[in-house]
């Protein structure tokens, strides 16, 4: 399965525009590809009809807000020191190994991974215009998804045991990666890591098939 992440969409659109893309055999669109070309009015063809991935928490409470945007204005920020670049660069490695394990239980979640580490990239090279594409839920929203917030809920050896379990612990894993990356960047790196790291965790309560938001606050 090859992923279409909007980087890729990107730069086909900047050499030759197009109207209508023609999904071939093997192929799906990442969250972030499919909302560029929805941007830009541009007809998807060839892609069967399949679900779309659940939105976290009390959707209908939040009204389906969604918190995906460009980013606030942040802090200036300077360039990236090589230690802020070598911690970036790891936490890719990470998320594009993790992505590819997780395409043997959901390629839904595998693309979303993908493209969370394509803003890892775009945040290491000092692009903060683009967000994780999600839904507000009840603990989440456009006001505080750039805060550093506590995890919903510990993830224990009960959630390894659920059905989604290996999904849950490799997602737990990764939100685990960037909370020690975040203690590490400032300005708008620091922000955009922890919009990611909140994406995660919508993420995680998506695997475990909540409906209403389990976090505490």
């Amino acid at each position: 399965m090859r992923f279409l992440t909007e980087e890729d969409l990107r730069l086909l659109y900047r050499n030759t525009p197009f109207a209508e893309y023609h999904i071939e055999p093997g192929t799906r669109l990442t969250p972030g590809g499919r909302q560029f070309l929805n941007d830009r009015g541009i007809r998807v063809c060839g892609e069967r009809a399949s679900a779309r991935p659940v939105a976290v928490g009390n959707a209908q409470a939040a009204g389906n807000a969604q918190v995906a945007g460009p980013l606030l204005p942040a802090a200036p920020t300077s360039p990236a020191s090589s230690h802020e670049l070598l911690a970036l660069r790891r936490a890719q490695s990470i998320f594009l190994s993790t992505g590819a394990e997780l395409l043997d239980y959901s390629v839904v979640t595998a693309g979303e991974v993908f493209e969370l580490e394509r803003l890892l990239a775009s945040a290491a090279a000092g692009d903060f215009t683009r967000e994780p594409e999600c839904s507000a839920c009840t603990g989440i929203s456009a006001k505080n998804a750039g805060e550093l917030l506590e995890d919903c809920f510990e993830v224990t050896g009960f959630h390894a045991q659920l059905e989604a379990g290996k999904e849950i612990v490799r997602l737990h894993g990764l939100r685990c990666e960037l909370r020690c990356l975040e203690a590490e960047l400032s300005g708008g790196r620091k922000r955009a890591v922890r919009t990611i790291i909140n994406r995660l965790s919508q993420m995680i309560c998506r695997a475990i098939g909540g409906t209403v938001c389990q976090r505490k606050d």
